[in-house]
Parts: structure tokens; C-alpha cells; sequence
């Protein structure tokens, strides 16, 4: 199905740029937020429809990138509907 194929090219697309995780100003990008200060609003007003983490250690929040490309899918999905 060509839906799949692209979901998949988009998953290996971003996993080569990013790695496992995307965190910090590329999510936040990547999501459609114009700054982490607004990523970080949203996120404390439960607004982004992803799991979301912090990692111990580590600064930031984080999602793993099959989230991601999963849910820029499912959006294109519902621009197209």
C-alpha cells in the first residue's frame, strides 16, 4: 500500500537524521511549534497527543521518532480527508 511505504520512508528518513529519540528544539520543530517555550505550554496543558518523557540526566523532553512519524502521518491523514 503506498500510505505504508511512505510512512515507512518517513520513519527511516527521520531516524537517520535524529537517531531513536528526537528531543529539545527538533521536536519541538518538528511538531509545528514556532519555540520550545510554546512546545513546553503545550505539553503542560496536555495538548500534544504523543508520549512525551524525560530521560534521568538528561535535559529536555523527549519522544521516540516512530511517534513522531506516526502522528505527522496521521495528520497529513486528516488534512487529506
Amino acid at each position: 500500500m503506498q500510505t505504508e511505504n511512505h510512512s515507512d520512508e518517513k520513519v527511516i528518513e527521520l531516524k537517520e537524521r535524529y537517531g531513536e529519540l528526537i528531543g529539545g528544539y527538533d521536536l519541538a520543530k518538528l511538531m509545528g511549534y514556532r519555540s520550545t517555550a510554546s512546545f513546553r505550554q503545550a505539553l503542560a496543558r496536555n495538548q500534544i497527543s504523543i508520549p512525551i518523557f524525560s530521560i534521568e540526566n538528561r535535559k529536555g523532553k523527549f519522544a521516540y521518532t516512530s511517534d513522531v512519524a506516526k502522528w505527522l502521518k496521521d495528520l497529513n491523514h486528516k488534512e487529506t480527508l
